[in-house]
């Protein structure tokens, strides 16, 4: 087996069904971590990371410059139910194909099936963003997304929704669609680094008639109706990690855990979820 048909199974068994709705189950019933920081694992096989892994019962694509780049270990590290993503301003930190600026450290699943249009979809995790080291050289960057649905059509560019930390380090929600080629910032607001965050969020991709309701540890901050959300093709996935298209000036660390792919499970009952993990030392 070479390294490039690879696959690191974490947590779940690499065999079996991974389609479309081969996460329902785990959305039905939330893996609450213990209250002590998780240990983390490598992820590189003969130096490098798989292009493929199998984490939280789920395939998924890896973008990151382990993949390409020898020795990088803090650019994915996994527990069962937790991932933890690094991006630092080494010059490793991207595709090949990036721009010199981008750093990127993300998971995505952009295989088909991919995510339905008029249909709603629940999603949710848990996350934290470790304080940078740098928030001033920070200030003077654009930012970068830490979840987003890519929108993966001819259509392309930036996602149909987006979380995001600004430069300044704010929390904030974009979408994008075809009717609103420009994009549209629905939220921004002051979000503490170093804690545990529970976000569930409620999307129905449409370029006419799209939704998004969306809960930050219990509080609704978007309640969205007949909004352009995506493309006519249904070529959206999800992807989760980070991802700072500007570039970084210090190392940008994220948590998530607790996350439950895009699905139509109704996941209401997490609105008042209360994460019971801490952030890795």
């Amino acid at each position: 087996m070479t390294r490039r048909s690879c696959c690191l199974a974490v947590g779940a068994a690499a065999t079996g069904s991974v389609g479309y709705w081969a996460a329902r189950s785990t959305a039905l019933q939330p893996t609450r971590m213990g209250q002590g920081a998780t240990p983390y694992h490598s992820t590189l096989v003969n130096g490098l990371t798989p292009r493929e892994i199998i984490w939280n019962g789920r395939q998924w694509r890896c973008a990151m410059g382990s993949v390409w780049h020898p020795g990088m270990d803090h650019s994915l590290r996994l527990a069962a139910h937790r991932a933890r993503f690094e991006i630092r301003p080494d010059e490793g930190d991207r595709g090949p194909g990036d721009p010199p600026t981008k750093r990127r450290s993300e998971i995505r699943c952009p295989q088909r099936p991919r995510l339905p249009n008029d249909t709603p979809l629940w999603g949710a995790m848990s996350f934290v963003h470790h304080p940078w080291d740098d928030p001033a050289g920070m200030a003077r960057q654009w930012g970068g997304v830490h979840g987003q649905v890519h929108i993966g059509s001819e259509f392309g560019g930036s996602p149909a929704l987006a979380f995001r930390r600004t430069g300044r380090g704010s929390f904030a929600i974009t979408t994008r669609g075809e009717q609103d080629a420009d994009g549209t910032r629905r939220f921004e607001g002051p979000l503490s680094f170093g804690v545990v965050h529970s976000l569930v969020y409620r999307v129905v991709l449409s370029p006419t008639d799209g939704a998004l309701q969306v809960w930050l540890n219990g509080d609704n901050l978007l309640d969205l109706r007949r909004v352009s959300i995506g493309s006519s093709d249904a070529g959206c996935y999800w992807s989760i990690g980070c991802y700072y298209a500007g570039g970084v000036t210090c190392p940008i660390v994220a948590e998530i855990g607790d996350h439950f792919y895009p699905s139509p499970v109704d996941l209401s009952s997490r609105v008042r979820f209360k994460p019971a993990w801490r952030p890795a030392a």
